[in-house]
């Protein structure tokens, strides 16, 4: 705690000076297209993902925060986990050169399986764990137009998984994207980030864009021996996207990726022969691509219905596992207004899951190929019980998969205008989470227990469970939004989750191995908010905090108490973001970020981590963006400013610890 106060005196005295020095109005750059979102402007901004309607971020009766493209473009960030570290609520943190942690309200892990993340509707999540390989989620940032992220649950639109919170990373349309797009930029750990993209009007109806980038990311290095982690990774990934219209109320988008990763990584692997773990360097590669079709038919002003298709194809090799799937999801929606006081949307869903894995003596599937589908329909209602002051939000989704058969997840909204620029709303949500293809049909070796010579060792194993039930959580959550001008802005939520049939493991009797069960169960509630101060044209201050209390209990002796281990210290109690944004002249524009990240205790499952805690640390990056003509534009930026290096967090297994390091890069961008 000591080194962070110091950092923090640190800052405190590098602010001022950048305040002080004559910075005046006439410095704000009235062409600079980044520039000119006021607050007003930001509760305006169409949002999609809270009713599957488009909406005003203003009148979302649920726990959203919205990542614009002036955000993406302000902080710097090189990566999407990158830019989510501004959100008030998810817990983010860095594993590796290529890993990431990423989750929303508690239980994060490299796994997480409670966060359910979209790219244009096109769910990422890996149905092998129910959790997303952050890696190769490449998505050109210039691309993209918002990221829209729930805390709480969305289940009643989106279905199991959307537990504790949904990411939809929404990309702009053709028609916004016209020319072309080039950049640069290389740096300490940056090796490579290069991007190209061009778009054009290919028929009156119709636009297109192709684009191709290219990321190069030299290695950390390992916590306990500060050497070499060998983590380096590179990613090529290239797509295209097509929008039309004919007999103008159809409005069609055709849009496909292709990305080939690879990259090195330590892995711990365990052995039946001493000494029983091993440290291997292990080269991983991943691929895939999609192609996703949507049709929308505008049936009048107030009605419209919305068919998408896409198939999605994966792949993944490692030492451990190697893994394919393949996805075919069909959904429909129907969204019309019932008289003056009904606004109705309802849809129908499947999905198709293909896997096969090819297993290994750490990792084990049986059967190793399997065909699982997903049904699922929703039907939503937003009544207005006082015409523009009360609204309540009814709805519910049913599901069967192949799992836990069926499962029913409703919700209701209320949202009071109290006064004009004051929101009042809360819900009662259910969700569940359910089993993936690990917990069901999974064998995986954790560790070897020596026994004396000449016994071999004894292999700690946990096995999926058939019979597993899916995880249930009820939801509490209430909030408070102020926009009162283009000055001032502040958005307030508190949530109480109470959790029931968690995942743990369960020992059946001595020398057996560890079974999946659903003897876990708890509650947790925390505070989130989100600030926005824009005192001076040239200057604006964007605040967010978040506090979490995570508790947990087995329902059972047998059960191991590991996975409240887990659970509750996986996440930090405390998180406080401050980013700043200063007009230095015309075209010259500084920004800071300031991030705080309270301790937390190593969610490692391995013995000898157990207890071992992860420092609380404060990191700031700053970068300097410079317009010396119109569509050409310079970055230099820097992360982690105040600190050489420090722990983030532990992977649950396979991977020794990985500190993050001080880094520096440049970046040009050039637009013609």
């Amino acid at each position: 705690m000591g080194n962070t106060m110091k950092q923090l005196f640190s800052l405190a005295l590098i602010l001022p000076l950048l305040l002080i020095g004559g910075i005046s109005d006439s410095h704000a750059d009235a062409n600079n297209e980044f520039l000119d979102m006021d607050i007003t402007s930001l509760m305006q901004v169409q949002i999609t993902s809270v009713s599957r309607k488009t909406q005003n971020m203003a009148d979302a009766a649920t726990a959203i925060f919205v990542i614009t493209q002036k955000d993406l473009h302000d902080a710097g960030v090189t990566s999407i986990p990158e830019a989510l570290r501004m959100v008030p609520g998810l817990q983010v943190a860095r594993i590796s050169s290529s890993k990431w942690a990423i989750t929303s309200r508690g239980f994060n892990g490299r796994f997480a399986n409670k966060l359910l993340v979209q790219i244009d509707g096109r769910s990422v999540y890996s149905p092998a764990f129910s959790g997303v390989y952050w890696d190769v989620q490449d998505v050109m940032l210039e691309d993209i137009d918002r990221i829209e992220i729930i805390r709480g649950p969305g289940a009643t639109l989106w279905g199991a998984n959307a537990v504790n919170g949904i990411i939809n990373i929404i990309t702009k349309p053709a028609n916004e994207t016209l020319g072309a797009l080039v950049s640069f930029g290389s740096g300490s750990l940056e090796k490579t980030i290069t991007a190209c993209r061009y778009g054009e009007q290919i028929y009156e109806d119709i636009q297109g864009r192709a684009f191709f980038q290219y990321h190069n990311q030299d290695s950390f290095t390992l916590e306990r021996n500060n050497q070499n982690s060998n983590s380096d990774w590179k990613i090529a990934h290239g797509g295209f996207r097509l929008d039309g219209t004919f007999h103008d109320h159809n409005f069609w988008t055709l849009q496909g990726d292709l990305y080939r990763e690879n990259g090195d990584q330590q892995v711990q692997l365990s052995s039946m022969a001493p000494p029983y773990a091993t440290t291997v360097k292990d080269s991983f590669t991943a691929g895939g691509g999609n192609i996703l079709g949507h049709w929308r038919h505008e049936l009048s002003a107030t009605s419209s219905w919305d068919f998408q298709l896409y198939y999605d194809k994966t792949s993944r090799h490692e030492v451990y596992l190697d893994q394919r799937h393949q996805t075919i999801d069909l959904d429909f929606q129907h969204h019309f207004q019932a008289g003056s006081r009904h606004d109705l949307i309802w849809g129908w869903g499947h999905r198709t899951i293909i896997d096969d894995f090819d297993n290994s003596w750490w990792v084990n599937f049986d059967p190793d190929e399997q065909t699982t589908h997903l049904y699922s329909a929703f039907i939503q209602d937003e009544i207005a019980l006082q015409p523009d002051r009360l609204w309540l939000t009814l709805g519910t989704k049913y599901e069967h998969n192949d799992y836990t058969g069926s499962e029913l997840q409703p919700s209701a909204r209320l949202r009071w205008q109290l006064l004009d620029h004051h929101t009042l709303w809360a819900a009662v949500s259910r969700a569940v989470r359910t089993p993936s293809r690990v917990e069901d049909s999974a064998e995986i070796t954790l560790g070897v227990i020596p026994l004396p010579p000449p016994l071999p060792g004894y292999p700690i194993k946990i096995q999926g469970n058939s019979h597993l039930k899916a995880e249930k959580l009820i939801a509490y959550e209430a909030g408070y939004r102020y926009y009162p001008s283009l000055l001032f802005s502040t958005d307030i939520t508190i949530y109480y989750n109470d959790y029931q049939k968690l995942g743990a493991a369960k020992m059946p009797s001595a020398l057996k191995p560890l079974v999946f069960n659903n003897q876990l169960e708890g509650h947790s509630y925390g505070l989130e908010i989100a600030n926005s101060w824009h005192p001076l044209p040239w200057l604006n201050f964007d605040l967010a905090y978040s506090y979490i209390k995570l508790q947990l209990k087995t329902k059972s002796a047998s059960t191991v108490t590991i996975y409240e281990i887990i659970g509750e210290n996986s996440s930090p109690r405390h998180q406080i973001s401050l980013r700043t944004g200063l007009n230095l002249g015309e075209r010259l524009h500084l920004n800071l970020w300031t991030r705080y990240v309270d301790r937390l205790k190593d969610p490692s499952p391995q013995a000898h981590d157990l207890g071992k805690e992860i420092n609380d640390y404060l990191a700031v990056d700053a970068n300097l963006i410079w317009q010396p003509q119109p569509g050409l534009e310079l970055m230099l930026a820097g992360k982690n400013l105040f600190d050489s290096k420090h722990l983030e967090f532990i992977q649950e297994s396979f991977a020794p610890p990985t500190e993050i390091e001080r880094s520096f890069f440049g970046k040009v961008t050039w637009k013609f």
